[in-house]
């Protein structure tokens, strides 16, 4: 038996081999990261994965002007939708641990090193699975080399951006050098206020109308006329 997970639609989710319709984009993806708080929950206000994917985009489309990698931004977390959010650190954390306990069982370094990044390989596989069939869903093409890169130039820089907005205003200890390096998003609003669920779900929705419009028209979100 598979492991499978419940949507908020009712259907049952194999990761095995998942499948997303385009209107799995709006009713389970839009739905699922605007109830997901960034940063486990720890900044004054909970702050939206959904909502940080809708200023990734904007932010991409005002300054390079490229649709497709605007969506790709707003997509990039899709799989978190089914999987939850868990923080860098956490992932740190777990990988610390487990060189501990090598350690502590005599288990020589390169061979816990080899288990983590086996880790490491086997949880991106399960997110690349439900990223390409969410890509897909969305009416895009594959992901290549350069849209990657800098749709991680624009996760950078928008950690960046909430570090300075959501987060206290002095920082215990340095965060990540390529963090600390970054530009901010050119944000519309100027900075970051965070939207209740109800709004960044809509917001998400909206953006995916403007940037995925087969998926918006196969979904019944548009008319013909208007996916033009």
């Amino acid at each position: 038996m598979t492991a499978w997970a419940q949507t908020v639609t009712g259907r049952a989710l194999d990761f095995a081999a998942p499948v997303v319709e385009p209107e799995h984009l709006f009713t389970e993806i839009a739905h699922g990261l605007s109830l997901i708080a960034r940063f486990a929950g720890q900044t004054a206000i909970a702050y939206s994965v959904a909502q940080h994917s809708v200023l990734m985009a904007e932010a991409c489309e005002d300054e390079i002007d490229d649709p497709l990698v605007a969506a790709y931004c707003l997509l990039h977390d899709g799989h978190e939708a089914y999987l939850g959010d868990t923080p860098s650190p956490a992932k740190a954390a777990i990988e610390a641990e487990m060189l501990t306990a090598a350690a502590e069982a005599g288990v020589p370094d390169q061979v816990v090193e080899a288990q983590i990044a086996r880790w490491r390989t086997l949880r991106r596989r399960i997110e690349q699975r439900l990223d390409t069939v969410i890509h897909r869903a969305a009416g895009l093409p594959p992901i290549d080399d350069r849209a990657r890169t800098i749709v991680k130039s624009y996760d950078v820089r928008a950690l960046k951006t909430e570090r300075r907005d959501l987060m206290a205003r002095w920082d215990p200890r340095p965060w990540h050098p390529s963090v600390e390096q970054a530009q901010p998003l050119l944000l519309r609003n100027g900075r970051i206020r965070p939207w209740p669920a109800g709004i960044a779900a809509e917001r998400f929705i909206i953006a995916l109308n403007r940037l995925c419009p087969n998926a918006a028209l196969a979904a019944g979100r548009l008319a013909e006329g208007d996916a033009a």
